[in-house]
């Protein structure tokens, strides 16, 4: 289904990510936690009965925070009759493939890359879900993880979903569904935790190398494979190697122990035919020359507090830039108007001449719904 412009969602950004420029830039968001959905849900914005019935029969996902049913609501009127006419272009949906298993202590569910996360119903009712922590802590638990293959292995039912929730977004709604699973560095870090990370990298790479590579074989090329499968539309795969000040490791560490494995996820996803876009957050301008050496097309995330956007563009012409809509002061704290002046202001900047994908940070959590309404209205003006 086409917008009035006459392009449709997919093609205008793989037009943005090809080099070229489009009729206007594109939309994205990468989802929203309970927090937001409840929010909107109690606003002037909220999916009517009607609609939630017609979203059931259109069978698309309501897996937080992959919630189509929110991102079905900002489509225009000759798409969805009440729709928002805020349109949303792209969002993202992953994969976490294996088994969970109950944590030793009782506390929360253990992952198949070892993260340990808790879910709960907090006092006001709404759910939430965290990391609490790694669950590969001694030499018993890697040998114990190892042994572990049966679980930790990819199932294909996990993925075979996936073409139809993406096709139906596609042709019911014009929204492109980027599809992925987690990168080599957060399945290894969130396993078995920065204290062990640092400490085998400097004292034990060969370990950490053969950690790594156990969890490429087992989790991650099967995963990506799987994935590939089923002809996703675009890739994106979240791998958070950076925070405020810079990056979590040091880039040469980076470059020994998580770039080589980065690559393969490129050449897999390229040698389909498909573009790779990675979502990392913080300060991560170092690993522009890596991004653009392995191929990476597209980076998602960018705060625009700590990372210079329009030395990116400038630099780095072979990256598209996504996100970079300040989630945690601009769209929490500010108004409609002026999101939509940033917002308007970031597209003169960084969309002049393609390359540039606009959206929030992160995934939507405690912002007003009527900032992000804003958000996308902009996006959509001439």
């Amino acid at each position: 289904m086409e917008d009035d412009n006459n392009l449709s969602s997919l093609e205008r950004i793989l037009m943005i990510l090809d080099g070229e420029k489009p009729e206007r830039v594109a939309s994205m968001c990468l989802g929203a936690d309970y927090d937001f959905f409840y929010k909107f849900m109690n606003s002037p914005f909220a999916i009517t009965e009607e609609e939630i019935l017609k979203f059931e029969r259109d069978r698309l996902s309501f897996t937080t925070p992959s919630n189509q049913y929110l991102i079905a609501k900002f489509s225009p009127p000759h798409i969805l009759p009440a729709g928002l006419d805020a349109k949303i272009d792209m969002c993202w949906q992953t994969v976490i493939p294996g088994s969970m298993i109950k944590a030793k202590n009782g506390k929360g569910f253990v992952f198949a890359n070892g993260s340990v996360e808790k879910f709960s119903i907090r006092e006001n009712g709404i759910p939430s879900t965290w990391y609490i922590g790694p669950s590969i802590l001694t030499e018993l638990d890697f040998k114990t993880y190892w042994e572990s293959e049966d679980r930790l292995s990819p199932q294909k039912a996990q993925f075979s979903f996936l073409s139809k929730s993406r096709k139906t977004m596609l042709k019911n709604y014009d929204v492109v569904v980027s599809q992925g699973i987690n990168g080599p560095f957060e399945n290894c870090i969130l396993g078995i935790g920065p204290v062990n990370f640092a400490r085998l990298a400097r004292k034990n790479p060969t370990f950490l190398k053969k950690h790594m590579e156990f969890q490429w074989n087992v989790i991650e090329e099967p995963s990506l494979r799987l994935l590939m499968d089923t002809k996703p539309n675009l890739v994106m795969c979240g791998d958070d190697y950076g925070y405020n000040l810079g990056l979590q490791i040091p880039l040469k560490q980076w470059q020994e122990f998580v770039k080589p494995y980065l690559k393969k996820y490129v050449d897999i996803v390229h040698d389909k035919g498909v573009k790779f876009i990675i979502h990392t957050c913080g300060d991560i301008h170092e690993l522009f020359p890596d991004f653009v050496e392995i191929g990476i097309d597209g980076v998602e995330s960018l705060q625009p507090q700590m990372n210079d956007l329009e030395m990116y563009r400038k630099k780095y012409p072979e990256i598209t830039l996504l996100g970079t809509i300040d989630d945690t002061e601009l769209l929490k704290s500010g108004t409609p108007e002026s999101v939509r002046r940033e917002v308007k202001s970031y597209i003169a900047k960084l969309g002049k001449n393609g390359g540039y994908i606009p959206g929030p940070t992160n995934f939507l959590l405690d912002q007003p719904p009527e900032n992000i309404v804003a958000l996308y209205k902009a996006i959509q003006e001439k």
